[in-house]
């Protein structure tokens, strides 16, 4: 990897981060609807995968710092 390439690396690892952030906000969002309390299971994995969006989006954005 050259100097060069780093700004073309940062934008790719910005509209990631955008990406994962979105995607974050959606499953967020279905975290919060009221599923009843048959679905557990359904919540669980709901809550997991937004804890995982929150990761990659912090990642992602300290990849990007790194990059710029």
């Amino acid at each position: 990897m050259t100097s060069r390439d780093l700004p073309t690396i940062a934008a790719e690892l910005a509209v990631m981060a955008e990406g994962t952030d979105r995607y974050f906000a959606r499953v967020r969002d279905l975290g919060s609807s009221s599923l009843g309390e048959d679905r557990e299971d359904l919540l669980a994995a709901i809550h997991e995968a937004e804890r995982a969006l929150r990761s990659a989006h912090r990642a992602l954005v300290r990849a990007n710092r790194i990059a710029s």
